[in-house]
C-alpha cells in the first residue's frame, strides 16, 4: 500500500492501456505509481494522453517490479511476453491484473498457472465481456433456470481492421482465436457455467496482411451436454461484433433480445437495454469494473473469480481450435 492505497503501475503502454491507465484513475483505492514500456514513445504518449507529470517511467520490467510502492502489476505487452512477465511479477510478490490472453500456448499457460499456485498470487484477467452489465444478466437468467437446459451456444467475434506490428504474426498471437476470439469462447463458457470438453476447428487464410489465417470457425462441445458454434475473423468489411446466441428448452438469448416461456404472451423477441456499447473501443470496455472488482477481492484478502485459472479451460479450447484446423478439422479432447 502506497498513502493507504493500492500502489498500481502498468508494464505495455499500447492501444488497450489505456483503458487500465483510466480505469486505475478513476479508483479511489487505487494510485497510479508508474508506466514502463520497452518503447519509451509509449509511454510519452501515455503521459501525454492523461497528463500524468511526475509519474515514475520505468525503462526495465524489473524496475518496475522491484519498486516497493508497487502492489497491482497491470501486463498489457504483446501476447507471447503475458505468461513470462506474469510469472516474474508473481515471483517478486506483486498481484496481477493480466490481459488476455494469459499465453498463447499450453505449454506457457501450465507454467503460468503453475507459478501463480506456488507464490499464492492474486490475479484477474481482462475478460471484458463477463463484465458487461447484458453479460452480467444473461448469467443470472440462465443460473436461475429461465432459459431451462442449454443445448444449444453459437458465439462470434468479428472486427475487421488491419492490426499492425506484432499482432500479424501467428507465433507471437496465437492465431485469431488467441488474440481476439478468446473474448467470446470465454464469455460463453462464463455464462453456461459450464467447461468446453472437445473441438473441431477450421480455418480460411485471407489475403496477405497476416501470416496465420485471420479467420476461424469451430464446433464445439460443453460437458453439460451442450453443443456450439464459434468463429472468429479479424479481417472482411466488419465493425466490431461479438454475438452470444444461446438456446434452451425454455427461452433463448439473442445478445440483448430475450423469449421466455415464463412470458407466454409474447409473440417475438423483446429487447432490454443495459446501456452496453458495441464498442471495440478500450473505453467503451468496463476496465473500471474490473478494477473495482479486483480491488475489492484484495481488500478482503481473496483471490477474484475472474482470476487466470477461471480462463484456463477457455484459453486450452482456443489453442486446440487452432490447432484442429491444422490438422483437416479433427477433434480434439481438452484435458
Amino acid at each position: 500500500m502506497h498513502n493507504g492505497k493500492f500502489g498500481c503501475a502498468l508494464w505495455g503502454c499500447g492501444w488497450v492501456a489505456s483503458g487500465h491507465i483510466n480505469a486505475y484513475l478513476k479508483n479511489p483505492d487505487c494510485e497510479l505509481i508508474g508506466l514502463g514500456s520497452r518503447r519509451s514513445e509509449s509511454v510519452q504518449a501515455k503521459i501525454a494522453e492523461f497528463g500524468l507529470d511526475g509519474i515514475t517511467v520505468y525503462p526495465r520490467f524489473e524496475d518496475l517490479l522491484n519498486d516497493s510502492r508497487v502492489d497491482i502489476v497491470s501486463i498489457c505487452t504483446p501476447n507471447d511476453l503475458h505468461a513470462e512477465e506474469a510469472v516474474l511479477a508473481a515471483k517478486a510478490g506483486k498481484q496481477i491484473f493480466l490481459e488476455k490472453p494469459a499465453a498463447v500456448s499450453e505449454e506457457q499457460l501450465d507454467r503460468l498457472t503453475a507459478a501463480l499456485t506456488e507464490y499464492h498470487t492474486k490475479t484477474v484477467m481482462g475478460m471484458v465481456l463477463r463484465f458487461n452489465p447484458l453479460s452480467q444478466m444473461q448469467k443470472r437468467l440462465i443460473a436461475e433456470g429461465e432459459l431451462g437446459k442449454v443445448f444449444l451456444t453459437n458465439v462470434d467475434y468479428w472486427f475487421g481492421r488491419e492490426r499492425g506490428s506484432w499482432m500479424r504474426e501467428g507465433k507471437r498471437t496465437g492465431g485469431a482465436f488467441v488474440l481476439g476470439g478468446c473474448h467470446s469462447v470465454d464469455l460463453a463458457c462464463f455464462l453456461l457455467g459450464s467447461k468446453i470438453t472437445a473441438v473441431r476447428g477450421d480455418a480460411i487464410r485471407i489475403g496477405d496482411w497476416y501470416d496465420y489465417p485471420p479467420a476461424e470457425t469451430a464446433q464445439v462441445r460443453f460437458d453439460n451436454g451442450a453443443k456450439g458454434v464459434f468463429s472468429c475473423s479479424l479481417t472482411g468489411f466488419t465493425p466490431y461484433t461479438a454475438n452470444i446466441h444461446i438456446i434452451g428448452e425454455d427461452g433463448t438469448i439473442l445478445n440483448d433480445r430475450f423469449y421466455l416461456r415464463r412470458f407466454r404472451e409474447q409473440k417475438e423477441f423483446f429487447t432490454v437495454d443495459t446501456g452496453v456499447k458495441k464498442s471495440g473501443d478500450v473505453y467503451s470496455h468496463p476496465f473500471p469494473a474490473i478494477v473495482e472488482h479486483f480491488v475489492n477481492c484484495l481488500k478482503e484478502g481473496r483471490d477474484s473469480e475472474h482470476n487466470v485459472a477461471s480462463a484456463v479451460n477457455s484459453h486450452k479450447a482456443c489453442f486446440a481450435i487452432c490447432r484442429s484446423a491444422a490438422c483437416d478439422g479433427q477433434w480434439i479432447n481438452l484435458k
